[in-house]
């Protein structure tokens, strides 16, 4: 299982950012990604999701077991929700920073609808033996049940007006 520590995440060929991390709020942890410099980022559908004076918005709910993660170009316009379900999180007692423990499946919301991935993951992590049949069955419930709240528009996190949020 992958430990994702929010300041290191979805950084890999970015030279220099800014980040700001707030664990204050009772219901959830969240980081903002200014990226200053990289090497742009573009998607399995050709968009770029990550380029100089974009960001990355990062949410981690407190009660459920999904982290959410918004890409938004240098103007703030929402490109794509990234959904990764999580078996549990926490805050990092060496960095003091919020993490997620993966649940390999991932939700994606962009210009073409929403779409389940990475669910062949989650299959061969469970019959390696790397997750308990438990972990198996809540990621699938997780799953299925997120699936339904942003097909319906109902998901609150999703729903939520980040834009204020990102001050950095």
């Amino acid at each position: 299982m992958k430990k994702k520590i929010i300041s290191k995440t979805y950084l890999r060929d970015v030279t220099k950012h800014k980040i700001m991390i707030d664990t204050s709020n009772d219901e959830y942890y969240y980081s903002v990604k200014k990226i200053i410099e990289c090497t742009p980022f573009i998607s399995y559908k050709n968009t770029r999701l990550i380029d100089n004076n974009y960001y990355i918005f990062e949410l981690i709910p407190k009660n459920e077991k999904y982290a959410m993660r918004v890409f938004l170009d240098d103007k703030k316009q929402i490109l794509e929700y990234y959904f990764d379900m999580i078996l549990g999180s926490n805050i990092d007692e060496d960095t003091k920073v919020p993490y997620f423990i993966d649940g390999y499946t991932d939700i994606i919301i962009d210009d073409m609808g929403i779409k389940i991935v990475d669910e062949n993951e989650l299959d061969e992590a469970y019959a390696n033996g790397t997750i308990s049949k438990e972990d198996y069955d809540l990621v699938k419930k997780t799953t299925k049940e997120l699936y339904t709240e942003l097909k319906n528009n109902t998901n609150k996190y999703k729903n939520m007006d980040i834009i204020k949020l990102i001050n950095i």
